[in-house]
């Protein structure tokens, strides 16, 4: 739970404790005012005083109509009602009577303790001025002889009278002293309660709220501490930026809340592998650092950072299912890689990305060589915003041959970048930079769009059922909003859906889940083509050919360049394009630049090829000629 929601839960209950008290006293003071008017009434009957038993009837009647305000949830209207009532009530009795002399002027006092128990401010001094004003009055009409009061008989009657309203004030004052008493205890556990709300609130300042480590403004203020300390005495710091593999798996698959439980399990098995000398800190995600101080030299960096990586390799029991993650360690030193904590984390990070692209789950330590390889990244990323902006990017189509009958069937839309200083670059040249700065799905569209319509202008040119390949990228695939950037290509572009075909890696269909199932049969119901590229290189796996309902293999030209040379080659794409065939799968073969290959693959029996024996890719005019002479 929240704190800010606990606090909110505990200011409730304080204050509805407020209102179950006031309700209590007003009930209590009601009682007590309720036995008075019956006792002054029985009072009055006897003695035969009409005068007295019509006030204690107004004072039941004005009771009553308080009751009524407060069971409509208006306590101080209700108050307010019955005080006036009585004090005007007293104050005609006393006029009526003895004056000065008389028993019910002892009901003032009580009156006025019972307005500063339970009604306001403003209204204690109302009654207040009412009082004052109707003992005025009393004393001007004494003196100026208006009216004569004489005080009646000491008896029974006054010892009633004068005993009711004592016990009345009596009772008020003792419920308050002990309301006061319970007040004191209970603004003493709200103090309690706000010293141990601002401790937390000290503590989330520089802490992570989810797993109870340091934050990075904690982080950094002690890693400045550390490095000052280890200028003073000349020893080496190290920095180990660790960053979870696979979690964006988990979190998609399982969902937040066992997302939060892994972290909070890793950082605790972090926190018990850590010395006491060293700071460990929560970055923010999925990501750790550490500083070790006072170390000898890198290679007690590195033994450190294989601890924990064997401490968080153990399975972890997450609800009911165990789940299995590792770490990505970068490491950065003192000082010879940075003298203050944002150099060495960023460095560290960039040693952090080195150890994912080497497989994951390994560790590297910073090199120079990285920075600049990072600000080159840097400088591509800022170009290739605008590149998109300033339409520096084109399609280049490479045909795809029918080998058997020798046909132009289509073409596959390959990405290029006319650079304004470097000319024209191949996607190796950007395309991790896309992915990596989510740039892909923007390109991506730009692709998906600009092929389609390509193929709709060589159906204008008179080329028709030319089909047009495009390569989709996993971010795309990961994104919910593929299937609606497919239709909207086809429907803009006006092209039949059996011309697109979406070029899927290996790596993407180890995806099980629902979702990317469901959006792969809603593409198939759409009516477009469904491949595998460059099948063989990745985790091939028979199962997903048929779950997937994929239409065609493209078959990696790691295969296919050198197949008149090697048998392992020849026996591999032999086999793959009869499991193909078996499924009723078209084979596409790849990166054909020799006859000779091109006639062994037709014996095999594969369906399609494309390669520079045929073409290299085309610009978009150049590709409308080339068809135009194939098909003449």
């Amino acid at each position: 739970m929240e704190t800010a929601e606990v606090e909110s839960r505990a200011d409730d209950d304080f204050f509805s404790q407020l209102r179950q008290r006031q309700t209590q006293r007003l009930s209590m003071i009601a009682v007590l005012l309720t036995l008075v008017l019956i006792s002054m009434g029985i009072r009055a009957l006897l003695i035969g005083g009409w005068w007295d038993v019509a006030l204690v009837a107004v004072a039941f009647i004005s009771l009553l109509i308080a009751r009524q305000f407060r069971a409509r949830d208006k306590a101080e209207r209700a108050v307010g009602v019955a005080l006036v009532m009585l004090t005007l009530l007293l104050s005609f009795s006393m006029w009526m009577n003895q004056g000065l002399y008389s028993g019910a002027l002892v009901g003032f006092p009580a009156l006025l303790v019972i307005a500063g128990v339970t009604a306001s401010i403003r209204l204690f001094w109302t009654l207040l001025a009412i009082m004052l004003i109707v003992v005025a009055l009393i004393s001007g009409a004494s003196y100026l002889e208006y009216r004569i009061f004489e005080p009646a008989p000491l008896g029974i009657g006054r010892w009633l009278i004068v005993s009711s309203m004592l016990l009345v004030s009596g009772a008020t004052i003792a419920w308050l002293m002990h309301e006061m008493s319970s007040m004191q205890q209970s603004l003493q556990a709200e103090a309690k309660r706000l010293r141990c709300s601002q401790a937390k609130l000290t503590h989330l300042v520089g802490h992570d709220a989810l797993t109870g480590l340091s934050n990075r403004k904690a982080f950094n203020s002690h890693v400045e501490q550390m490095l000052a300390e280890a200028r003073e005495r000349q020893r080496t710091l190290a920095l180990l930026y660790m960053d979870m593999d696979n979690f964006k798996t988990i979190n998609d698959s399982l969902g937040h809340a066992a997302g939060d439980e892994l972290i909070r399990s890793v950082a605790w098995r972090l926190k018990q592998a850590v010395r006491d000398a060293d700071t460990l800190s929560r970055q923010g995600g999925d990501e750790f650092v550490m500083v070790l101080s006072n170390i000898d030299d890198v290679q007690t960096a590195i033994t450190i950072a294989r601890r924990m990586q064997e401490v968080v390799a153990q399975p972890f029991e997450v609800g009911s299912k165990q789940l299995l993650t590792s770490l990505s360690v970068g490491i950065a030193l003192f000082p010879a890689d940075g003298h203050d904590a944002d150099t060495l984390v960023r460095k560290s990070e960039m040693a952090m990305f080195e150890a994912k692209k080497a497989g994951r789950n390994t560790h590297f330590v910073h090199q120079e060589d990285m920075s600049s390889d990072s600000h080159e990244r840097l400088n591509i990323e800022q170009a290739l915003r605008q590149a998109i902006a300033h339409d520096e990017l084109e399609l280049h189509y490479q045909p795809i041959i029918a080998l058997n009958g020798a046909r132009l069937v289509g073409a596959e839309a390959l990405l290029r970048w006319q650079h304004p200083e470097h000319g024209l670059l191949a996607p190796d040249r950007f395309m991790d930079v896309a992915e990596q700065s989510g740039l892909i799905v923007e390109i991506g569209e730009w692709v998906l769009n600009q092929a389609c319509r390509e193929a709709v202008r060589w159906q204008q040119e008179g080329l028709q059922q030319l089909t047009v390949s495009v390569n989709l990228s996993a971010v795309q695939v990961r994104r919910n909003n593929l299937e609606s950037m497919v239709a909207t290509a086809l429907a803009d572009s006006a092209l039949a859906p059996e011309l697109l075909e979406l070029e899927l890696t290996e790596s993407m269909l180890l995806e099980k889940s629902e979702e990317f199932l469901q959006l792969l049969r809603n593409l198939k119901q759409m009516g477009v083509t469904l491949a595998i590229d460059d099948f063989g290189t990745g985790y091939s796996n028979l199962s997903y050919l048929q779950r997937f309902q994929v239409d065609r293999l493209k078959v990696d030209k790691s295969f296919v360049s050198n197949l008149s040379n090697s048998d392992q080659n020849l026996a591999i794409v032999t086999a793959v394009i009869q499991m193909a065939h078996s499924l009723k799968l078209e084979v596409t073969a790849e990166g054909i630049e020799h006859q000779l290959v091109q006639r062994i693959l037709t014996s095999l029996g594969c369906d399609h090829a494309q390669g520079y024996l045929f073409s290299r890719p085309l610009e978009q005019d150049s590709f409308l000629d080339y068809a135009r002479s194939y098909t003449n």
